[in-house]
């Protein structure tokens, strides 16, 4: 499979990270998971074991959980700005005239749910979805206090400390 091509989730696959239905193996719920239409074969491939990538992929589209993102065909962007509003914002996509202050919210979750996923793989998935229905920046912050703590839980108080740390510094950097 070519390193450079790029998966998204389905509508199905959205909903299978919810609701665990389909039975799938820890290394394709863990691949499902972190499939979000930026990140390409070569960068999802250290999730799993050498050559296993290959498989587990073809495993998730043949089940219609991903799909591969052609960026040239304007269907396929339309459709994962459609499941991932993210998604299109992260690919230059106009985040709004009427309410610009979404454009930072979604940005500030999005870079959450990135440092979580770094941090905690597939641990971070609860926590993730509730980061991502935050609807509001009160909503968030206590979110992200929530998000310290599991993290201080998981690695400890140093790597809570730099998850907040790198949070500042994205946040700076984008405002």
């Amino acid at each position: 499979m070519d390193e450079r091509l790029v998966f998204a989730k389905t509508h199905e696959g959205h909903a299978e990270v919810r609701a665990r239905s389909s039975g799938l193996s820890l290394a394709a719920r863990r691949v499902l998971i972190m499939v979000d239409g930026t990140r390409s074969v070569a960068e999802l491939s250290p999730l799993l074991r050498p050559g296993e990538i290959d498989a587990v992929l073809s495993h998730l589209e043949s089940m219609r959980l991903v799909q591969r993102v052609d960026f040239d065909v304007p269907y396929h962007r339309e459709e994962a700005a459609a499941d991932d509003p993210a998604h299109g914002m992260a690919h230059g996509a106009d985040p709004g005239v009427e309410e610009p202050h979404l454009a930072t919210l979604d940005g500030a979750k999005r870079r959450a749910v990135r440092e979580l996923n770094e941090r905690l793989g597939p641990d971070a998935e609860i926590m993730a979805i509730r980061i991502e229905h935050c609807r509001n920046v009160d909503e968030l912050r206590d979110r992200l206090r929530e998000a310290e703590r599991l993290v201080a839980g998981f690695l400890g108080e140093s790597a809570a400390q730099e998850f907040v740390r790198a949070m500042r510094r994205r946040y700076s950097a984008a405002t």
